[in-house]
Parts: C-alpha cells; sequence; structure tokens
C-alpha cells in the first residue's frame, strides 16, 4: 500500500521532502555533531533507521501513497511524530500531525513500563488551526484543547479543558523501524478513540 523514502519533510528549504542523504547527513550531525564515529562514515539511510530504532536514537521516514508524498515518521527518542501532507499553493503543506510519547518525562525520561506508545498530541493545521493536548497522568485524564475562531472578522482563541476516557489513547510500540501502518491511519485511530471530536 505504501512506499517509502527514508528522507525528511524540511520547511527551511521550501516545504519539500529532502533526499535520504541530507536527511541522514542531517540526523548523524545532530546526533554526533562534528565528531561522527567511524562505523557510521558510509551508513546507508536504512541501516541507520534500523540502528537508531535498535538504539533509540532519532530517525525519519517518509511513507508515499499513489506516488505522493503521504506522512513522514519522526521516530525520536522520546516520541513518534507524524506528520500528514497535502499539495497546495506550489508546495507541500501539512495538514495534521499526531504525537505519540514513548514515556513520562516529568523527573528525566522514563519509557511507559508497557511497551505500549500514548497519543498526547493532535495538531489540526490550516484554515485558523487546532491542537488538542491529552494527559494521563495517574487517575487524571485530562484534555486541553486550544483553537483559533473567527466571528464577524475578529479572530480569537478559545482554550478549553476537559476530562475524557483517554484508555484507548494507548497503542502497541511499532515491533520495526518499518512499523507504521496501523499508526499512519489517523481515520480509523481517531473514529475508535471517544476524546477526538469530529
Amino acid at each position: 500500500m505504501y512506499t517509502r523514502k527514508f528522507a525528511d519533510y524540511n520547511t527551511a528549504m521550501g516545504e519539500i521532502i529532502m533526499s535520504e542523504e541530507t536527511t541522514l547527513e542531517v540526523l548523524l550531525s545532530n546526533e554526533f555533531g562534528l565528531n561522527i564515529p567511524e562505523q557510521f562514515s558510509n551508513i546507508s539511510p536504512e541501516d541507520w533507521a534500523k540502528y537508531a530504532f535498535e538504539n533509540n536514537l532519532e530517525y525519519a521516514i517518509t511513507f508515499y501513497k499513489d506516488q505522493k508524498p503521504y506522512a513522514t515518521v519522526s521516530n525520536t527518542t522520546l516520541s513518534i511524530s507524524i506528520k500528514y501532507y497535502e499539495e497546495k499553493e506550489g508546495g507541500l503543506k501539512v495538514y495534521l500531525s499526531t504525537n505519540f510519547m514513548k514515556g513520562h518525562i516529568d523527573d528525566g525520561f522514563v519509557p511507559y513500563d508497557n511497551n505500549k506508545i500514548f497519543l498526547s498530541q493532535i495538531d489540526r493545521i490550516g484554515g485558523l488551526g487546532q491542537t488538542i493536548l491529552f494527559y494521563s497522568q495517574k487517575k487524571k485524564n485530562n484534555v486541553f484543547s486550544e483553537e483559533f475562531t473567527e466571528t464577524n472578522g475578529n479572530v480569537e482563541l478559545v482554550e478549553q479543558f476537559g476530562t475524557a476516557d483517554l484508555s484507548k489513547h494507548w497503542f502497541d510500540t511499532p515491533k520495526d523501524y518499518l512499523d507504521y501502518e496501523a499508526l499512519l491511519d489517523y481515520q480509523n485511530l481517531f473514529n475508535e478513540l471517544p476524546s477526538v471530536p469530529a
């Protein structure tokens, strides 16, 4: 269903998908600075993704659907984020993003002990935009929504706090460096979540 490249999206370069080689250079530079270890001097983008997955380091994969960029997964030490694209105004625009936390970050990073990731944020981009944050800490199931609305030409920020059943926000951790198809299907994913407004 999807094809893929080990490449990342870049707004600074003109809202494009970078090449695999450029993406790898950026990732290695971010990880090691100017002192890239010899073992990584000739590593392929896919081999870096495998290594990064096994060692909880950052890598990116862009998935293509019908030969067009569909989404980019960025797997980092703390989280997995997914950006979804549409072609618009001569460029590639992000219209939706999701973020899955891998653990708690209260007193340093502590991975969840249930081999799960937690859907913690949804950003709807376009129009005026909306951000929904989900917090599931101990017995709290807090939801925070931030949305810009326009009435009679006036734009205002509407913030809402509440609680919801967040038990369905837990998902299996990807089994390997390519295992993202279930997370990419955001429409099916959102249909399962009682806390996500239409």
